[in-house]
């Protein structure tokens, strides 16, 4: 039985969540965050609502997919679960998950809680809640500004897994990932890829993961699906990629992903290698709940893309797609899709500085923006947004991009209304955190604003293929 000062927690939190709601927020984060200061225990005790397993998601990239199609399969089986599913993915956003699915006497039960985590939040979490498996999707640079650099991060989640009984579930192709099982002793489960028609076997790309995490001497690479993610060796100490359990083979991108996992056939509306990575962890996770792979199958190919990853809207007739960009590999892996189609596109770009996005925006120079400034990468026009909007155009500028089709205009909404303006046959939208949600509220605005008021048209696209 709950206490009073819990009982209390959760109605003033749901209250919360209510205004919020009224106001056209989110009501993610600070419903939480005041419910534990009125009972610092709260979440735990609701955990112990959870009669089967818990999962955590974590890592750089990746995590928002990875755990809304984990849930997409949840849901397609009929389990109940509870999901950080608005993306808040601090102690205080998952705080407010549990209580929103929760009763206001806190004795709701649930058979799962899937829960994205960021990578720094991992310590505080695990000492509340005790999950059976934690899922590490990929380490990758990311504002240096809040982490320090990666080893500082890689290190808080290993002290906080190690000596407990959680099982990890690791990418076998990031060599940044893969230690964990020697350094912790736990038991891990690994997925990972066969050489694919999509990899290089020279990169110029800046990467992570340049050195062997037990001897510090080069690591060799055979081949690399992308950054540092592909078929490693020390020549020195003779570690390379673990064995996988989860194997993704025979990868076609046309430019919708298609894939086997094991033995099991699975096609998804996706776009992009590093969602084929998503999608492979999601599957694993399917895998080691039990669940039918006929029921993976149906909620993989159903799934449609959320919360600004590769969202989709119609305008109109004109068909906008919304990216959540946050880093070097992340932006190099979506201007890659982007090259896949042929189609003419519009470019927006917000960029902020705010805290949620990391204060250096130095990281756009990692990026290899160059990869779509040739005539034939089929961008007409670029309009650069937010607090950092002059910094995103020098960087298109020096990429060397024509200035005349580069416009900045640092108001979102404005932004936004500026690139629909111009002629495309496809508008893609870039946004870093802290634009990320705004934009896709304009976004979705004036999605249904074009379409009389209905619900905005998520669309299923079929790209036209670059060599097709």
């Amino acid at each position: 039985m709950q206490t009073i000062r819990t009982i209390t927690a959760i109605a003033a939190a749901k209250l919360l969540i209510c205004l919020s709601r009224i106001l056209g927020n989110q009501g993610t984060a600070f419903p939480g965050r005041i419910a534990r200061k009125i009972d610092p225990h709260i979440l735990q005790k609701l955990a112990g609502n959870v009669k089967e397993e818990i999962y955590i998601i974590t890592g750089t990239n990746g995590k928002t997919t990875t755990t809304n199609m984990i849930a997409r399969i949840l849901e397609e089986k009929g389990y109940s679960f509870v999901h950080n599913r608005a993306g808040a993915n601090m102690i205080t956003g998952i705080t407010t998950a549990f209580i929103k699915e929760s009763d206001v006497f806190g004795k709701r039960s649930f058979e799962y809680a899937l829960l994205e985590t960021d990578e720094a939040n991992v310590p505080l979490l695990l000492k509340e809640l005790t999950p059976r498996v934690v899922l590490i999707t990929n380490f990758f640079r990311d504002q240096l500004d809040r982490y320090g650099e990666l080893d500082s991060t890689i290190g808080l989640i290993k002290d906080a897994v190690r000596d407990t009984d959680i099982e990890l579930v690791l990418n076998a192709d990031d060599p940044l990932v893969v230690h964990f099982h020697n350094e912790t002793g736990l038991h891990c489960w690994y997925f990972g890829f066969e050489p694919t028609d999509y990899d290089v076997w020279e990169d110029d790309e800046s990467r992570e993961g340049r050195f062997c995490s037990f001897c510090a001497a080069e690591l060799q690479y055979e081949r690399f699906h992308y950054a540092q993610l592909g078929k490693f060796y020390c020549s020195n100490c003779g570690s390379q990629n673990p064995r996988r359990n989860f194997t993704g083979h025979n990868l076609r991108m046309t430019p919708e992903i298609h894939f086997m996992v094991n033995d099991l056939e699975i096609s998804s509306p996706y776009l992009g290698f590093y969602n084929a990575y998503n999608i492979l962890a999601a599957v694993s996770v399917a895998k080691l709940v039990g669940i039918q792979d006929d029921v993976v199958q149906k909620a993989i190919a159903s799934y449609q893309p959320r919360a600004g990853r590769m969202e989709q809207f119609m305008i109109g007739d004109k068909k906008a797609i919304q990216v959540l960009v946050k880093n070097p590999t992340g932006l190099n892996q979506t201007l890659a899709t982007l090259n896949t189609d042929v189609s003419s596109k519009a470019l927006f770009f917000a960029l902020n500085d705010n805290h949620g996005d990391g204060r250096d925006v130095s990281w756009i120079w990692d990026a290899q923006v160059e990869a779509i400034s040739s005539i034939d990468s089929g961008v007409k026009s670029i309009t650069c947004s937010g607090l950092r909007s002059g910094d995103a155009a020098l960087r298109f500028k020096y990429a060397g991009f024509d200035e005349e089709i580069i416009e900045v205009e640092s108001d979102l909404e404005a932004g936004i209304k500026a690139c629909l303006n111009n002629e495309a046959e496809v508008y893609y939208f870039l946004c870093t955190y802290t634009t990320l949600f705004p934009s896709g509220k304009i976004l979705s605005r004036l999605a249904r604003k074009s379409q009389g008021r209905q619900q905005p048209g998520h669309v299923r696209r079929k790209l036209t293929v670059r060599g097709e």
